[in-house]
């Protein structure tokens, strides 16, 4: 079943399948920043060993290639906050909008 639905007018929304889908988002998030702490780490590591070779060639390369590899790993580390992030914002949108349906039927039996 999908999350959400438009039938005519309306919007169905399976409140479940969505917190499951938020809860996998989150957990993709948490995934993919946990591959960075582990990948990047390793890369940084393995990098600060400048493996290019330190003479003028490995200088130059290193003075090119340190501030791409700060770009990367700081990105990935934003993008998996980012995701995290989503599959959170997700998750409070359904119990927002599960509680509006309550409080509209409470107001309408009223």
């Amino acid at each position: 079943m999908r999350p959400a639905a438009m039938t005519g007018n309306r919007l169905r929304l399976d409140a479940d399948e969505a917190l499951a889908g938020s809860r996998a988002l989150s957990a993709a998030g948490e995934d993919l920043g946990a591959r960075r702490l582990r990948t990047g780490t390793e890369i940084a590591a393995a990098s600060s060993a400048a493996p290019w070779g330190r003479d003028e060639y490995g200088r130059s390369f290193e003075v090119h290639y340190r501030p791409f590899e700060e770009q990367v790993l700081e990105a990935w580390e934003r993008l998996a906050a980012y995701v995290s992030g989503l599959g959170d914002a997700a998750a409070q949108s359904v119990r927002d909008n599960v509680g509006a349906d309550v409080d509209a039927a409470r107001r309408f039996r009223s």
